[in-house]
């Protein structure tokens, strides 16, 4: 790992951060512990050897920590790596900002789609509700109440709301759920009253210059 050469937390913290791909590893392991396999499926672009090599170097760090699930070993973030969860939500909030129409290879994965559910403003009342979101081959699902937003990835058959389809980030930067449904570029199933409870809960403003900056799907 190489270093800045300075005295400062920042420079530390982008020592073991800026290395490429380990940001992404965190972002996974954030929605839940991970075995090996698990990570390299969900990122099928990083080689095996540097899926290695990073793990090892988070592990070093005591940023990630191995544990013994049943006959597997799963990966997860240490409670120091835990204290980096507001910080990647953050970093994926303001990522999100100059997002548009996804770059040629660029798809969602289920736990990139997990992640971006975290983004959920827990500060605004909505009424408690669970819902199932599918965002291209990705599908999420979230659990939001008064105490914040819990993830996970997959399908949840027991979701009260199912939604989905392109004109999902449309929908959650306009806020028109009608317009989104009417024109078909929206699909939702389940208790369609949660809709707006959806896009409440998932629709994030952003200073004046930018304008509101939706779940980044």
């Amino acid at each position: 790992m190489k270093s800045y050469g300075q005295y400062c937390g920042l420079a530390r913290a982008a020592e073991v951060l800026g290395e490429r791909w380990s940001l992404i590893l965190l972002r996974d392991l954030l929605v839940g512990p991970k075995r090996f396999n698990d990570l390299r499926q969900g990122n099928p672009g990083i080689p095996s050897n540097l899926l290695t090599t990073r793990l090892r170097e988070l592990e070093s760090a005591e940023i990630v920590e191995r544990r013994i699930d049943g006959r597997s070993v799963v990966y997860r973030l240490s409670d120091y790596g835990s204290d980096l969860g507001p910080v990647l939500i953050e970093l994926g909030r303001w990522g999100s900002r100059r997002m548009d129409a996804p770059r040629e290879g660029e798809i969602p994965t289920d736990s990139s789609l997990a992640a971006a559910l975290l983004t959920s403003r827990t500060e605004v009342e909505v009424r408690p509700f669970s819902v199932e979101v599918t965002a291209g081959p990705a599908v999420a699902h979230a659990e939001v109440n008064e105490s914040g937003v819990s993830v996970g990835e997959g399908a949840d058959p027991a979701a009260q709301l199912f939604i989905g389809g392109p004109g999902l980030r449309g929908l959650l930067a306009d806020g028109d759920a009608e317009a989104a449904v009417a024109a078909e570029t929206v699909t939702v199933d389940g208790d369609d009253s949660l809709v707006p409870e959806f896009v409440r809960a998932f629709r994030a403003p952003l200073d004046d210059s930018v304008g509101d900056a939706p779940l980044e799907i």
